[in-house]
């Protein structure tokens, strides 16, 4: 965990503020390109694994000779946009037609609904809008306690977005058809 320090430098703003958004944006993730929720969802739907995203920025995004409060603002509001599409995914197979199989999945409807958190691809980017900065704004001194309540505003935005679900279905003919259909050749 940073500690915001005096003087307040560049790189000790972007890992502070990763504290807050990118170490808890990486927590809790269930499905990525690494674990999908059932065998036809396709990862191609991901963005990344369970292990999260990394960070994209660092000290040098928001550095300016001064720093200003704007540029700290919008990098760090665009950065915590990148973490948006990680949020809750509701994952649904639907079986069509019952096919005469005798598979793992022989009635037809829906036989998988859950709902986790996803490392989603950019596709499902939000935007967290405009938070407030907490006082860091131009022509105001930028001290450590409005950083810290600026970064917990961001962690706020992201726990919104992160909550928004975003509901996949992937229908399948019946419920195993490799098995189903392969199976029946040798019955011919």
């Amino acid at each position: 965990m940073a500690t915001l320090t005096n003087n307040i430098e560049e790189q000790n703003i972007v890992d502070r503020f990763a504290d807050y958004v990118v170490a808890n944006a990486n927590s809790g993730i269930s499905w990525g390109t690494n674990n999908a929720p059932f065998a036809e969802f396709s990862t191609a739907y991901f963005g990344g694994t369970t292990s999260g995203k990394s960070i994209g920025i660092s000290g040098a995004n928001i550095f300016a000779s001064p720093i200003t409060a704007s540029t700290i603002y919008n990098a760090l509001v665009a950065e915590t946009n990148t973490y948006t599409r990680i949020r809750n995914l509701r994952a649904l197979l639907f079986v069509e037609g019952a096919g005469g199989n005798t598979g793992t999945r022989p009635t037809p409807g829906y036989v998988y609904d859950a709902t986790a958190v996803a490392n989603m691809n950019t596709g499902y980017l939000q935007s967290v809008g405009s938070p407030s900065n907490a006082g860091v704004a131009s022509g105001q001194l930028i001290i450590a306690s409005n950083l810290e309540s600026f970064f917990y505003n961001l962690y706020i935005a992201y726990v919104n977005a992160r909550a928004n679900t975003v509901t996949i279905q992937i229908n399948v003919c019946h419920a195993s058809c490799h098995s189903s259909c392969h199976g029946s050749r040798s019955r011919r």
